[in-house]
């Protein structure tokens, strides 16, 4: 074992026990991210081994299913949106004392070749078009003759998924039932000359007052428009010329955007490769290439005590429940990454509550705006 608990502890590493095909391993979870669940039981029960071979695994939640690939001895090659989860493979394995996996954290299919695999195993997203996007990515990687399995919950559109392989692929079934997850296979008998990429989209949006041009692909949180939650923020935020700020979990960066256009210095972050690609094209866009958008866990590229205003607009969901690690995790790294009397503006449903949470890092903490459907908290660190 090669990783240091204290260290992981200090990163909000949690230790999460999985049963896998052959025995139980550990999962070393990250905020956020899926440990051992339903849909990995399904999985199992639908393709019980995995002949040592290359395998490619695309989509979320797929640590435990890569575990299991390499501990059958095949070469795992990983393509996932999740930053976090990219960090969480390297822990768990290194754990485990396997061989690291290649990793593929990227919107962008850099360094995959068609026919690459003999194995494809996808975890739905949500979401019709992003499913279909795997789905076609799937195949391209899969070698003709070569099986694609997907694993989908019910409740987010695994069937809508099983009828998109049947004409995708010709053929595609549904093999196990298990809770509200389905497992499907289908056949890939095409050779695919190149692998689909993701689909960029444009629309032009008014954002604090100006014009916008907004880019965004598949997948991101309101690809098209200005989301009422986010439009609150940005009323709300008091962020002051050539200060430093950071847009914690920036989406598909139009709050960082309106931060650069009242003369900020500007990082972001988002967990999201595509939401980084999008909160890229969407400044470079509008005037602003300069500003940094870093992959990565929470704020993990920004240095402690070096930021004067975060603001933040967290999802607060895990599926269809409701689920406050992430709320909790980006308030934390507003802590540890503003000085002393910076300023934390975060943006919530004004049926949740957050003060408590607040009161946990910041010395004083107040509700700034009022929607009616959305507040806008702020807190500020104490002065030393």
């Amino acid at each position: 074992m090669r990783y240091s608990s204290a260290a992981t502890q200090s990163r909000q590493i949690s230790r999460v026990p999985c049963t896998l095909p052959g025995g139980p391993e550990i999962i070393l979870r990250l905020p956020g991210c899926v440990g051992c669940d339903e849909r990995h039981d399904a999985l199992f029960r639908a393709l019980p081994r995995v002949l040592p071979s290359r395998v490619c695994i695309l989509g979320s939640g797929i640590t435990p299913t890569a575990l299991w690939a390499a501990r059958s001895g095949a070469e795992v090659v990983c393509w996932i949106d999740s930053a976090a989860e990219a960090e969480m493979i390297r822990l768990s394995f290194d754990a485990a004392d396997l061989p690291l996996p290649s990793i593929l954290c990227t919107a962008h299919p850099e360094g995959l070749t068609p026919g690459m695999c003999s194995l494809a195993i996808v975890h739905l997203p949500r979401g019709r078009m992003l499913q279909r996007e795997l789905l076609e990515a799937a195949g391209a990687l899969v070698a003709p003759g070569g099986r694609v399995y997907f694993v989908g919950a019910k409740r987010e559109g695994v069937k809508s998924a099983t009828d998109f392989a049947r004409v995708l692929f010709g053929h595609a079934g549904i093999l196990v039932r298990k809770g509200g997850w389905h497992v499907g296979m289908a056949i890939n008998s095409t050779a695919w000359d190149t692998i689909p990429m993701p689909k960029f989209t444009s629309a032009d949006i008014v954002v604090d007052g100006a014009p916008t041009h907004l880019v965004a692909c598949t997948g991101v949180f309101a690809p098209d428009r200005l989301d009422e939650g986010a439009q609150a923020l940005v009323e709300a935020m008091h962020v002051k010329r050539d200060t430093h700020v950071l847009d914690l979990g920036c989406g598909t960066g139009v709050v960082a955007l309106a931060a650069c256009r009242r003369g900020t210095r500007v990082d972001a972050t988002d967990v999201s490769a595509r939401a980084v690609a999008s909160a890229r094209r969407t400044l470079e866009a509008n005037g602003y290439p300069q500003a940094r958008v870093h992959l990565c866990p929470g704020a993990q590229a920004i240095p402690a005590s070096s930021i004067d205003t975060v603001v933040t607009n967290p999802p607060f969901h895990r599926g269809h429940a409701v689920d406050f690690e992430i709320v909790e995790f980006f308030i934390t790294e507003a802590a540890r990454v503003l000085h002393p009397g910076g300023e934390l503006f975060l943006v919530a449903n004004a049926f949740l509550d957050h003060s408590h949470r607040l009161r946990g890092a910041f010395n004083s903490v107040s509700i700034v705006h009022d929607t009616g459907r959305f507040r806008v908290w702020h807190g500020q660190r104490g002065v030393r």
